[in-house]
């Protein structure tokens, strides 16, 4: 099978899709995403990647929204051509604003699609574009609701091959020492990343350790130093990290 995987810009867009391609070692995959995302540095080293110039949509109507929307009409063009060269039998995606011109330029072509909705409240292409798939598989049952009419299938949330088996930690963390790990996702959360700095000091204290994984736009991401806290802006052997962490601190997202 050929296969187009349509998963851009953050950690829980792409994981899900590396994990589902990583189970399909026979298959011919090429990646879609956006330039100057997570994908760039991710992706290129496994699976052919391929880039459009898409973006997400403005609240509030705009001279940017005419932008956006031609934007939007060329990537479908530039997908639906893609489709064509490579011969594509199927598009998976994860959703989010790469899922738009993926979902319609396979419409176009009349190959199904397959759709992965992580969060429990559906995102807005989700919502828009989820009768136009064949099936719309989702991390939580209960997402169905949002979803009438809707051929859905509750499938949680695949994850890598690495979580099922122990990963070692590249930290320097001793084994007797309790640790606490905080990620906000893969573009952080500046809100939660200021509060765990607010309470570091006593949980060191303690004699805990820290792994703060920031995100890339904190600007006081430095602002905090200890030698057992470790700030990062991103760690990629995640399976490690919450194999050996005592407690996790994160957050829910909605994607709008």
């Amino acid at each position: 099978m050929r296969l187009l995987i349509a998963a851009s810009g953050t950690g829980g867009h792409l994981f899900p899709a590396l994990a589902v391609a990583e189970q399909l070692p026979d298959d011919k995959i090429e990646w879609l995403g956006v330039p100057n995302r997570l994908e760039q540095t991710l992706v290129p080293s496994d699976y052919p990647l391929h880039t459009i110039p898409v973006e997400g949509f403005q609240t509030r109507l705009s001279l940017k929204t005419v932008k956006i929307l031609l934007g939007l009409i060329s990537s479908v063009v530039r997908v639906r051509q893609l489709i064509k060269t490579h011969q594509i039998d199927m598009v998976f995606t994860t959703g989010g604003y790469i899922a738009a011109p993926a979902v319609v330029a396979a419409r176009l072509q009349g190959i199904p699609v397959i759709l992965h909705e992580s969060n429990f409240l559906p995102g807005k292409v989700t919502r828009l574009l989820s009768r136009w798939c064949h099936t719309v598989a989702l991390g939580f049952a209960g997402s169905s609701q949002y979803l009438p009419k809707v051929n859905t299938c509750w499938a949680s949330t695949p994850v890598r091959s690495q979580f099922l088996a122990p990963q070692p930690l590249d930290l320097p963390i001793p084994d007797n020492v309790p640790l606490i790990v905080v990620a906000g996702g893969s573009q952080g959360a500046v809100a939660l990343n200021q509060l765990v700095r607010q309470c570091a000091s006593t949980w060191l204290e303690a004699g805990a350790s820290i792994v703060h994984l920031t995100g890339e736009k904190d600007p006081e991401a430095d602002s905090f130093a200890h030698p057992q806290y470790f700030s990062l802006p991103f760690y990629q052997n995640m399976a490690g990290l919450l194999q050996r962490a005592n407690l996790a601190i994160s957050r829910a997202v909605r994607e709008l």
